[in-house]
């Protein structure tokens, strides 16, 4: 079980961070940082409520308390701030084996979601594409590079044109929330707006 989840959790980190290098495939050529004339772009939506994120990259398991955790996906049996592609993210392990959410801004992105808009309108580097209706005001779009299946789900959710929140959920069916992993995806996102309002 263990393995499954890291190997979720890696792959929809590194395709949200970007490549920077040798893949296996063909490397990504680098581009030029981006600046607040040059996004959103690749069709990717405005936010037009930019939001100061400094409380989530400094504590990123604010974002939720293991009791609401426990009422979108199950008994947390631990919480902690894990270190991966996109940035430090807050993993929820949950009770009895039924998996884990995870979430957490993707610092190491500076195109926010124009970076999954741009891979989708390329025509590689995403498997599964849904932009979906706007979370808590800011866009959001469901995404993955393989890895798709019963209990899982990628969600990006806009927080400033160059800055997203990403939430990898990966369930067991011990999970209640097993048959709607996206539905878990979108309650944390909008949890994690919420704190990031309250802080602004």
């Amino acid at each position: 079980m263990r393995a499954r989840l890291v190997s979720v959790l890696t792959v929809a980190a590194v395709l949200a961070a970007g490549c920077n290098g040798e893949t296996g495939g063909k490397a990504e050529p680098s581009t030029p940082k981006p600046d607040a004339t040059t996004l959103p772009r690749a069709g990717a939506p405005k936010v037009t409520t930019p939001l100061k994120t400094e409380k989530l990259t400094n504590e990123p398991c604010s974002a939720a308390t293991d009791t609401e955790i426990a009422g979108i996906a199950g008994k947390v049996k631990s919480s902690k701030v894990e270190q991966i592609a996109g940035g430090p993210t807050c993993s929820w392990i949950l009770a009895d084996l039924a998996g884990s959410i995870n979430g957490g801004l993707n610092v190491s992105q500076p195109e926010g979601l124009s970076h999954l808009y741009a891979l989708k309108q390329q025509g590689s580097g995403v498997t599964t594409f849904q932009p979906l209706p706007d979370i808590a005001g800011h866009p959001a779009v469901v995404f993955a590079n393989g890895g798709e299946g019963a209990g899982n789900c990628n969600l990006a959710v806009g927080l400033r044109d160059d800055m997203m929140y990403t939430v990898v959920t990966a369930l067991f069916d011990d999970s209640p929330a097993y048959n709607d992993p996206c539905g878990a995806s979108v309650k944390l996102a909008e949890l994690a707006i919420q704190r990031l309002k309250a802080a602004q």
